[in-house]
């Protein structure tokens, strides 16, 4: 029984000294094996990254023997198994290898060799981990031996002193211990030796009294804890309550904001009626004044005064038609129902168009209107309509709060890639400007700036209605100002760049008919005055046309004699434009005749209504006479007949003799500024000078006057280029 107890603790205590011993030399040896791999993967990436640096200047200049120093320092170490260098254009550049070196593992690390941020080449250096495998290798010999010198040493000791120093106090504390184990705890343990054993024994005692006010102290808890488990209970009850106070509260709110809902959801459609009706009640009238206004500009007798007359009352129906737009456009937008419609758009004739227009008003006001556009701007898809509405804005904002100076518009290309163009517009002016707290009140809906006065000038809707419109195309309206020295707005916008063909704007020249036989066309409207500008637009090209009151009567004719197109209304007493329109559709012979229709009622409801009933196109009042023709011409696939302007039958018939190079070269000038005011000033200058430039002083004016800028600079561009 003695052997096998001392043997157990002969074994205990060695391998409770050794096992630790093992586990930390173990632990040390590993973490300097791990810091030795580690050290040697540092130093081949090191070796690695100068061996390119290295090589950048021996690459660049094609020079091996530049690159041969570096090359065998590197190789001279013993761990390097093989380098090679390649250039990128011609290959292997300098290469040697040591296949004896390969005794252990291999890595292999490759760089770019880079010259002002250019590859013109590759470096690639193999490292062998054989010294490095030796030098564990050795260090594991050691520490076995050390190992093994150690447990026997630990044997000898142990069995020697086991006997006299540790197996009658074991026994003794063992005792003590099963007494513990009992919790016999009252019996006081006395220990008298003043050794390690002894310390262990003055434990014991300690651990008795530890483990008695163990017990006391547990016993206090576990009441307090009774104590804790109770009110717990209470407090998750009283929670209960107010969860379901709380749920009954959230059921009322969500009620009340459902009502509130319901309100304003019947308050926007009472809206949006309202707004719609307002809308088809003024655009009836306005079709009839633009209407007019437009027959009434082809008369070739008017006087400059009676043009001016007409140009007024057209550019006051638009301004109206321009603020019901407004308000429709700013309804759709709060509805969520607006939507963009893209097409293939040329943006320098946009743009020009914009700044033709823009130019007049800045005139009015003796102001320098400049416009920098970049002549290769690319065709994109973009809401052809809405981009000029944005741009309009912008630019009639800048004219009307600027007294003086100028107002400049660019239009820039910020690169082209994967089939998208980046374009930017800037609009700059030297007005009044604003103070930082205005620049967000700006663009609120009916919010304006400035005194009363400028603000008689609009209803503060344009801003407000171009930033929602930039945001719908994917970007945002960004301002700058500085009060008493102007502002700065501009947007930036990513468009998808055109595939198809863009459709190049009509020529502005004036149509007189058409060729070929007489074509029919029956104007359905219960609108006298509607009915009647149609037919004088279009009995003055040669067509035969008849009226219709109503969708009733327009069936009738259609069937007992039809047309070759018929111009429908929609909103009709008796029967509208869409039940008539179904009707001929449904009759034999009349299913392919072409039907367009012409609405007051502008929503994109209206016009998918009546293009489901069967329309081949769809039209707002007031009628855009060009888009009308248009549509008639491909409908009926015809070809115009275009009026000869009497200028350039004289132009023709007598050559105009320009100026000299001197007043040329200020044309060209004034002409690049877009400066009509002073062109026209010009033009009487050159007048004055000889009587053989009249005829080109009174091309310039009449061009000037009329704010052609493309056709003026074509015109000198043309004069100086004959003269060079």
């Amino acid at each position: 029984m003695r052997l096998k107890l001392r043997a157990t603790i002969v074994l205990a205590v060695v391998f409770g000294l050794m096992i630790p011993v093992s586990v930390s030399s173990l632990m040390t040896i590993r973490q300097r094996e791990r810091t030795q791999e580690a050290n040697l993967h540092i130093d081949h990436r090191r070796l690695t990254d100068i061996l390119a640096l290295g090589m950048q200047d021996p690459l660049w200049n094609l020079s091996q023997e530049a690159g041969r120093p570096l090359f065998e320092s590197l190789l001279s170490d013993e761990r390097i198994a093989s380098v090679v260098v390649r250039d990128k254009a011609f290959g292997v550049f300098l290469t040697r290898e040591h296949p004896e070196r390969r005794r252990g593992r291999q890595f292999t690390e490759e760089r770019d060799v880079r010259y002002n941020n250019d590859v013109i080449g590759h470096v690639t250096l193999e490292m062998d981990t054989g010294a490095l495998d030796g030098d564990i290798a050795a260090d594991r010999w050691i520490f076995a031996l050390t190992v093994l010198g150690q447990l026997l040493l630990s044997i000898v000791l142990i069995v020697t002193l086991l006997q006299f120093r540790v197996l009658a106090p074991i026994k003794r504390l063992m005792g003590e211990s099963q007494k513990l184990a009992r919790r016999q705890l009252s019996e006081r343990f006395v220990w008298r030796r003043d050794d390690e054993l002894g310390n262990l024994g003055s434990s014991l005692e300690s651990t008795r009294e530890a483990l008695q006010a163990l017990f006391d102290e547990l016993e206090t808890k576990n009441r307090a804890l009774e104590r804790d488990i109770e009110h717990r209970v209470q407090t998750e009850k009283e929670l209960q309550r107010h969860r379901e106070h709380l749920e009954e509260l959230v059921k009322e709110r969500t009620a009340e904001l459902m009502i509130a809902k319901e309100r304003a959801e019947v308050a926007n459609k009472a809206k949006s009626a309202f707004l719609a009706s307002m809308s088809h009640e003024l655009r009836t009238p306005l079709n009839a004044i633009l209407g007019y206004a437009q027959i009434l500009r082809r008369d070739k007798q008017l006087n400059e005064q009676q043009i001016a007359s007409l140009t007024t009352i057209r550019q006051s129906g638009e301004h109206l038609l321009t603020l019901i737009n407004d308000l429709l456009d700013l309804s759709k937008i709060e509805a969520g129902k607006f939507e963009l419609y893209a097409s293939a758009v040329n943006l320098a004739p946009l743009v020009q168009v914009v700044v033709d227009i823009s130019r007049v008003k800045a005139e009015q006001k003796s102001l320098l209107f400049e416009c920098d556009i970049p002549d290769d701007l690319p065709a994109v898809l973009v809401d052809e309509k809405r981009l000029r509405q944005v741009l309009l804005n912008l630019l009639g904002n800048a004219v009307k709060f600027t007294d003086r100076g100028k107002v400049v518009l660019e239009v820039r290309s910020r690169g082209i890639d994967a089939g998208s163009a980046r374009l930017l517009f800037t609009v700059r002016d030297t007005g009044i400007g604003m103070e930082p707290d205005q620049l967000e009140t700006i663009f609120q809906p009916f919010e304006q700036v400035g005194d009363m006065q400028r603000r008689h000038g609009g209803t503060g809707l344009g801003l407000s209605i171009s930033r929602q419109l930039v945001r719908l195309m994917g970007s945002d309206i960004h301002v700058t100002s500085e009060p008493g020295k102007g502002s700065v707005f501009s947007f930036e916008l990513l468009v998808p760049l055109a595939t198809d063909e863009v459709v190049q704007n009509q020529s502005s020249e004036r149509i007189v008919g058409y060729e070929g036989a007489v074509k029919s066309i029956l104007i359905v409207d219960d609108v006298v005055a509607n009915r009647a500008m149609l037919s004088e637009l279009l009995d003055e090209l040669g067509f035969a046309t008849a009226e219709a009151v109503d969708g009733a009567e327009a069936v009738a004719m259609v069937q007992a004699r039809p047309p070759d197109l018929v111009l429908m209304d929609i909103r009709m007493p008796v029967m509208d434009g869409l039940e008539a329109t179904r009707r001929i559709r449904t009759t034999d012979g009349l299913r392919q005749m072409p039907v367009i229709a012409i609405s007051a009622s502008a929503t994109s409801e209206d016009e998918r209504d009546a293009l489901d009933a069967g329309v081949n196109a769809f039209m707002t009042k007031p009628i855009d006479e060009a888009q009308l023709l248009a549509h008639i011409r491909s409908f009926l696939q015809l070809t115009w007949r275009i009026e000869q302007p009497a200028a350039a039958a004289a132009e023709q018939s007598e050559p105009m003799i320009a100026p000299p190079q001197e007043e040329m070269n200020i044309l060209h000038r004034l002409a690049l500024e877009g400066n009509m005011r002073e062109l026209r000033r010009q033009a009487e200058h050159i007048a004055a000078l000889d009587e053989r430039y009249r005829p080109f002083a009174e091309k310039l004016e009449k061009l000037a006057k009329e704010y052609q800028s493309k056709a003026i600079m074509d015109l000198v561009k043309k004069h100086l280029e004959h003269a060079s």
